[in-house]
């Protein structure tokens, strides 16, 4: 990651007009997040759309720039001509606040880095001493930073800019669609359970879980797993989620739990207007034109070592490389599952 001093440079080379107080804003939103823009959710809602209105729609502008500290500055103009909803915009920003511990202490022994970039050492003293004086508060931007940027952002944390082309296609399929079905495929240790635990934060949408119907030791038979695509429940799964979710039914399930050899108490999924399911296999092809929307998740080799290393350590690395990983891409290649998504992140 970059360290502060280097991102507060690159912020500067990318807006040369900035001013003193923008390089003091840019330091107060690294280390306080943006919650204290927010004095109550619907007044935060009323400001957005404000903005919103005034906004002019622009494919070209950058999706966001990064303050560091796992924050960005998500770009409002991109947000509008991507068809990103404004309720969307506003639940992720919400959840940023919720997630950002302000750190005071940081950002008072940050101000120093001010001297690093091209102003007059006696106004930048000057201005920082004004500032330090009277307790370091939230900064707007210049007159000159607005004339010449025309700044439209709001700060969210940078996990959400990178399942952005999710939220879009979410959101344009949801205009259109009553009742969407997502599906989230990929590789073991990608980020699919992320991502779908994500967005139930965002859309309060419920989420099912390939790994309960993982298959029972009854159900593993030889000549079952050298068939791409079967290492997993996927009869139960069609019969009682799959069936009901298109008929519009309430779903009823029993998570089958491995590691206990036992099945769990069951889950009631009442019809929402978004499903997510998440999990490998999940895109068979007997089920994959139930989804509306289908995603493909997947990481680098090494991210995802890392992810099993700490997941369970060196037997679970070598458990998933021997067994489970070469059965997944056996029906990767053979259904060719990443080249029926609509949407491809890199997690």
């Amino acid at each position: 990651m970059k360290d502060l001093e280097q991102l507060l440079k690159e912020h500067y080379a990318n807006f040369s007009g900035m001013e003193i107080q923008d390089a003091v804003k840019f330091l107060y939103q690294h280390y306080m997040g943006p919650g204290h823009l927010i004095v109550d959710q619907e007044a935060a809602a009323v400001r957005l759309q404000e903005e919103w209105d005034t906004v002019r729609p622009d494919e070209t502008a950058p999706p966001s720039h990064s303050l560091g500290n796992g924050l960005c500055r998500l770009n409002l103009n991109l947000c509008k001509a991507s068809r990103l909803s404004t309720l969307t915009v506003l639940k992720i920003f919400l959840l940023t606040c919720r997630q950002v511990s302000p750190n005071f202490s940081g950002l008072k022994q940050s101000l120093e880095l001010v001297h690093t970039l091209p102003f007059p050492k006696e106004q930048a003293d000057a201005y920082l001493s004004q500032y330090r004086a009277a307790g370091c508060p939230m900064v707007s931007h210049s007159p000159q930073f607005r004339q010449l940027y025309s700044p439209a952002y709001r700060v969210v944390s940078e996990y959400y800019v990178n399942i952005m082309p999710v939220l879009c296609a979410i959101d344009q399929a949801m205009d259109n669609v009553p009742d969407l079905r997502v599906a989230i495929d990929g590789p073991c240790a990608s980020g699919k359970s992320t991502l779908a635990a994500a967005l139930s934060e965002i859309y309060g949408c419920p989420v099912i879980h390939m790994d309960d119907f993982f298959l029972r030791p009854e159900q593993r038979w030889p000549e079952r797993l050298a068939l791409p695509g079967e290492n997993v429940d996927h009869e139960r799964f069609s019969e009682q989620v799959l069936d009901p979710l298109l008929e519009g039914r309430p779903v009823q399930y029993r998570p089958w739990r491995c590691h206990e050899g036992a099945f769990g108490p069951e889950v009631t999924i009442a019809p929402a207007p978004l499903t997510v399911v998440e999990g490998c296999y999940c895109l068979r092809p007997d089920l994959r034109d139930a989804f509306q929307l289908r995603i493909w998740v997947e990481a680098s080799g090494d991210t995802r070592r890392q992810r099993l290393l700490d997941r369970g350590g060196p037997e679970c690395l070598a458990s998933f490389e021997q067994h489970w990983i070469p059965l997944e891409n056996h029906y990767f290649d053979h259904f060719q599952v990443k080249q029926c998504c609509h949407v491809h992140l890199l997690a």
